[in-house]
C-alpha cells in the first residue's frame, strides 16, 4: 500500500475535458468533495520491478513491449522497470454509486479518481528518479500500453509478470480492461544517457496564457 496523494486540481479538470474557462465555486467544492471522498475510502497500491534489457526484452521474461514508439523509447537503455498501480475496487464502487444517483458529481469524482491515480504515479516515479540519479543513471518517460502505437493487450502481459492479480488485486479482462477500472500499467527505461522527455500538458495547452491554474492562482 502507498501513501493516497493530494490530487493536482488541474490534472482533474484535464480528466473533465476543461480548457480554460472560468471556474466557479460550485464547481471547485464539487472537486474538494470528491478528493476528500477518495482520501477517506481509497487505498492504493502500487507494485514495480526491475529488469535488464536484452535484446529489448526483459531479462528472464518472453516479453516483447509492442510496438516502435516503445522500442525507440528504450533504444538507449540498459534496464527497464515493469510497475502497475491501481486505485483498488473502492473508488469503482464510489464511482458507480455516485454515477447511479445522477447529476455531475459522479462524472467530476471519476475525473479526480484518474488525478490521484496519475498522482500515485507521478510520487512513486520522483522518488525512482531520485534513486537512479544517485547511480548515475537517467530514465525515460512512463509509456503505458495504449500511448502511441503500443497494444493495450501489453498491460496484461505486464500483469502476468508483475503477479498483479495475487499481489494487489489487478487484473485485465479479455478485452483489455484493466479492473479494478482506474489502474495504470507502464514501463520506464534505464539510461547511461539524458533522455528527452515529452513536454507536460501545461506546456502545450492553448489556454497556458491565461489559466489561472497554469500561473499558480487556485493550484495546489
Amino acid at each position: 500500500m502507498v501513501p493516497v496523494p493530494r490530487i493536482e486540481r488541474r490534472e482533474a479538470l484535464h480528466y473533465m475535458g476543461w480548457h480554460g474557462a472560468a471556474l466557479d465555486d460550485a464547481l471547485l467544492g464539487q472537486m474538494d468533495r470528491a478528493e476528500q471522498q477518495l482520501t477517506e475510502n481509497v487505498r492504493p497500491h502500487l507494485i514495480a520491478r526491475r529488469f535488464s534489457l536484452r535484446n529489448g526484452c526483459p531479462d528472464g521474461t518472453e516479453y516483447v513491449p509492442g510496438g516502435s514508439d516503445i522500442c525507440e523509447l528504450l533504444a538507449e537503455c540498459h534496464s527497464v522497470i515493469l510497475m502497475a498501480a491501481t486505485l483498488g475496487e473502492a473508488a469503482d464502487r464510489l464511482i458507480r454509486r455516485s454515477m447511479l444517483q445522477g447529476g455531475s458529481q459522479g462524472f467530476i469524482l471519476d475525473a479526480a479518481a484518474s488525478a490521484m491515480i496519475e498522482a500515485v504515479c507521478n510520487a512513486w516515479e520522483n522518488g525512482l528518479r531520485k534513486h537512479v540519479r544517485e547511480e548515475n543513471g537517467y530514465l525515460t518517460d512512463r509509456f503505458s500500453p495504449g500511448y502511441g502505437d503500443m497494444p493495450l493487450e501489453d498491460g496484461r502481459k505486464i500483469c502476468n509478470i508483475l503477479e498483479t492479480g495475487k499481489k494487489i488485486g489487478l487484473t485485465v479482462s479479455a478485452s483489455n480492461i484493466m479492473l479494478p477500472q482506474k489502474s495504470v500499467t507502464a514501463l520506464i527505461g534505464i539510461s547511461d544517457k539524458i533522455q528527452k522527455h515529452r513536454p507536460a500538458p501545461c506546456e502545450v495547452c492553448s489556454a497556458r496564457g491565461t489559466c489561472a491554474l497554469a500561473e499558480g492562482r487556485n493550484h495546489r
